[in-house]
């Protein structure tokens, strides 16, 4: 009997779901490139505050993470094992942001319980990513 190294449909299916998840980010960077005040139209004056003073680095890193994982997913479509490294760097990046909004801005505690779930959601997006990424290497469904 022989193992057969083509995706399953299941494969597929999760494939365009981490695409169309990592795509809502390219559309979130967009927009923070492209209309800042409409991200910021329902702040509080403190979480305005912590936005206008965020360090140079952040949306860099930002596009980074949004980058990296959006290119991950697409590798997962030419079955390339680059999908592996490339949502690795973008688990290292969303890891730096959250970190920073965590620990060094002061912006966790602005957010309701409902913006740090989304939060914490992101982190966890990536490592399943990184996961399904692996898992399809594995079985030789990505080269």
């Amino acid at each position: 009997m022989s193992i057969s190294t083509q995706p399953k449909m299941w494969y597929w299916i999760v494939a365009i779901i981490f695409l169309l998840w990592n795509l809502m980010g390219v559309g979130a960077l967009a927009a923070e490139f492209a209309d800042p005040a409409m991200i910021t139209a329902d702040f509080t004056p403190e979480q305005l505050e912590i936005y206008n003073n965020r360090p140079w680095w952040y949306l860099p890193n930002f596009g980074i993470a949004v980058v990296t994982g959006t290119l991950s997913c697409v590798m997962l479509f030419f079955k390339n094992k680059l999908a592996v490294p490339l949502a690795l760097i973008c688990l290292i990046a969303i890891t730096i942001s959250t970190a920073y909004e965590v620990f060094f801005s002061g912006s966790w505690e602005t957010l309701d319980m409902a913006g740090k779930g989304f939060a914490l959601f992101i982190l966890l997006m990536d490592v399943l990513l990184i996961l399904f990424a692996r898992m399809a290497a594995k079985r030789g469904w990505i080269r």
